[in-house]
């Protein structure tokens, strides 16, 4: 007892105090993202797949674990998908790597098979792990999943899928 009162410290009083001082003295930057390439990998009449080339940046002098993008794509202002994907990667310090997304089109969400150029928007967010012990014990326990929002935008050439 302190001052006649009774206190108890808890598990979620611990994370939340964990929590206030990593936002305090958090200084991460979230990695950047640009979409730098999109190609048409594969054509079927019933669907086609797009590959998105990212370039992500990381401008802190420690290296930062990616976890899970979730991303959607539009194609000529009609959302056609919603998915996620597992980054599988950590972004070395201070530096810049790539990361392709597939993105799958069906010939039924895009009015039938694919020719000529199209408008492709692809918008989600990236989570992240901070670095250091902290940022891994926050992000497991679920008090800070740091995520980094992108939307990029890509003119994408379909050739015909009857072979011409």
């Amino acid at each position: 007892m302190i001052s006649g009162h009774s206190f108890r410290v808890t598990g979620a009083s611990v994370l939340a105090l964990l929590a206030l001082l990593a936002a305090g003295c958090d200084t991460t930057k979230a990695p950047t993202i640009d979409l730098v390439g999109a190609r048409v990998v594969e054509q079927r009449p019933e669907a086609s797949l797009v590959e998105l080339t990212l370039e992500l940046t990381n401008d802190n002098p420690d290296p930062v674990p990616l976890v899970e993008f979730h991303y959607s794509a539009s194609l000529d202002g009609q959302r056609i998908i919603e998915t996620r994907r597992a980054a599988q990667a950590t972004l070395r310090r201070l530096g810049t790597q790539s990361i392709v997304l597939p993105v799958v089109i069906p010939a039924s969400a895009a009015g039938g098979p694919l020719a000529g150029v199209h408008a492709l928007v692809v918008s989600g967010r990236l989570s992240y792990i901070a670095p250091g012990q902290l940022g891994e014990v926050l992000f497991d326990t679920g008090v800070r999943v740091p995520k980094v929002s992108f939307t990029e935008s890509v003119q994408v050439e379909f050739g015909s899928t009857d072979g011409s």
